[in-house]
């Protein structure tokens, strides 16, 4: 007999399904990135934004439709990551609208609830592109609405606005062009699908192709340290990751290298992951000799001085002004050279981040309730975090303001145009005028071989970004930095800025400048340490 109706209770087996199917298939969905460049983890995202969702669901008793529904909402929206998982979160959001003042959906009441969630997600997205996981929820929410009681049981309802779901995923890249050229299909819409695959596997009774286990949280610590007294810290930085599709890889010189530079150090392999803890004050360090064992994820850095009301090093512990003072800052860095620079120019927070680990909303929230000022300015610094920051700044009590920094640069002008005796709207102008004036640039490698932007590349191949977009490509470090800038620098460009990355020396990035002073002999060139992973350099021009 075919299921007439979902209750709280298979809901809640739809949504454990969901996330496992796409935990199963998230490799897949990373893969479709259109640019070859080694970010763009959108099933990564996705899993992890879905899996907050679930653990959220295993802390509650009640089974009701809609509490089932509104702790799984609730779960996405603070743990989303990257834009794929904040439209996910808004899509859930809607959903759990859609249970509302319901003991159980009937086909008529899921058709209803899938049209509430694909306008929750359109109405959380300023520009709405078609073509993207927003086209594949549209067109099923259409489709249900069109054919809200042509079926006789809600299985087979569902079903065939799965199956619509897959025909609007299979003709994205007709609606998307960069998708039609790297010749993929949209990853988030992909990632959609396998959700709503496993979770019509749980309304059919199925069993998944596999078992899997979830990472239910990802701030779940490997290690536990709450025992540790504050005279007991040596290193100051708790730091968690795991190596993902390291089979080859050496645990043991992994582990050496790890005592060299701090302390409680746990390096345990099984099969194909390494789970890594480690005491140290250069998480950085961290991470990028994890790099070299394989793609990384589950990353967490936490201060165990301040968990520990201990006093940093070197200074007394402070009391916590009584006062707020007018302004605070959150940036999200990717490598220490940048944190550095962000807390020189007044930065208050810095959350470890960026393009190959993008801070979910939560990330945001935490750092926001550890500053004490009237008004709080959030630096996104990519694209793929915006979303994440303004659902922060919607949640949050404070005076919270997002300026939308795509790049590291941006975040920079927009610090150096910060003046403290204006008032916060005058700021917000200001620093949000800033960030138009600077061009950014990247460096870095390519993960696959795609053709893009009328340019062919092969996997390692060296390629320069600008404005997002691939422009240059070639064999060469050197070469391709000084292709790119011809391409940035104009008539009145004045200031070349350099941050190099973690695989380049001071002495090479130095070598690289004075070659460029010799090209842009117009422009003053200044050289900083970034310490960024994968990318070689950033630069920008003003």
């Amino acid at each position: 007999m075919k299921t007439q109706t979902i209750d709280g209770q298979l809901l809640r087996k739809m949504f454990e399904y969901g996330a496992k199917n796409l935990e199963l298939n998230k490799k897949t969905v990373d893969e479709l990135n259109v640019f070859p460049v080694p970010d763009g983890d959108t099933g990564t995202n996705m899993s992890l934004t879905f899996a907050n969702s679930v653990g959220e669901l295993q802390k509650i008793s009640a089974v009701s439709l809609y509490s089932v529904a509104k702790t799984a909402s609730s779960g996405a929206l603070i743990g989303a990551r990257g834009n794929s998982g904040v439209i996910l979160s808004q899509l859930l959001r809607g959903l759990a609208e859609g249970c509302k003042d319901k003991e159980v959906l009937d086909a008529e009441g899921l058709g209803r609830a899938v049209r509430a969630a694909a306008d929750a997600a359109y109405k959380a997205v300023m520009k709405p592109t078609e073509g993207t996981i927003l086209t594949v929820a549209r067109e099923m929410a259409e489709y249900a609405m069109a054919h809200l009681t042509d079926f006789d049981n809600l299985e087979d309802y569902a079903a065939a606005i799965l199956d619509q779901g897959r025909d609007a995923l299979r003709r994205t890249p007709e609606m998307l062009p960069v998708l039609k050229e790297a010749g993929v299909v949209d990853s988030g819409g992909q990632g959609l699908i396998f959700i709503l695959e496993g979770a019509y596997k749980a309304l059919t009774n199925e069993e998944l192709a596999q078992e899997v286990e979830l990472n239910l949280s990802d701030r779940e610590r490997f290690v536990d340290d709450s025992g540790m007294r504050p005279e007991d810290i040596t290193f100051g930085y708790c730091t968690e990751f795991i190596v993902k599709d390291a089979a080859d890889a050496d645990e043991n010189e992994l582990r050496e290298y790890l005592n060299t530079i701090g302390d409680c150090v746990l390096v345990i392999k099984d099969d194909d992951i390494i789970k890594v803890h480690v005491h140290t004050d250069h998480p950085g360090k961290a991470f990028e000799k994890g790099l070299s064992c394989g793609p990384l994820t589950r990353m967490k850095v936490d201060n165990m001085r301040e968990m520990l009301g201990a006093p940093e090093e070197g200074a007394e512990a402070e009391a916590a002004p009584e006062e707020k003072k007018p302004y605070g800052f959150v940036a999200v860095s990717p490598g220490e050279g940048l944190t550095r620079i962000f807390e020189d120019l007044g930065v208050d927070r810095v959350i470890s981040g960026g393009q190959t680990m993008n801070p979910s909303t939560q990330d945001f929230l935490d750092e926001i309730k550890r500053i004490n000022a009237e008004h709080i300015f959030l630096f996104p610094n990519n694209g793929n975090i915006i979303m994440a920051a303004n659902q922060a700044q919607a949640i949050s009590e404070e005076n919270i303001h997002v300026i939308p920094t795509k790049t590291i640069p941006q975040c920079v002008t927009a610090m150096l145009a910060f003046e403290a005796d204006q008032d916060w709207e005058a700021n917000d102008a200001a620093m949000k005028e800033a960030i138009t004036t600077v061009k950014t640039g990247e460096i870095t490698f390519a993960v696959r071989d795609t053709k893009i932007n009328g340019l062919k590349i092969a996997k390692d191949d060296i390629i320069g970004l600008y404005g997002g977009e691939i422009v240059v490509k070639g064999d060469d470090v050197g070469t391709v930095a000084k292709e790119l800038l011809e391409k940035m620098v104009d008539e009145d460009s004045e200031l070349i800025s350099i941050y190099y990355g973690a695989d380049i020396t001071e002495e090479d990035a130095e070598a690289m400048a004075g070659d460029l002073e010799e090209v842009f002999d117009e422009c003053d060139i200044e050289v900083n340490e970034g310490a960024q992973p994968l990318y070689y350099y950033i630069v920008s021009v003003e």
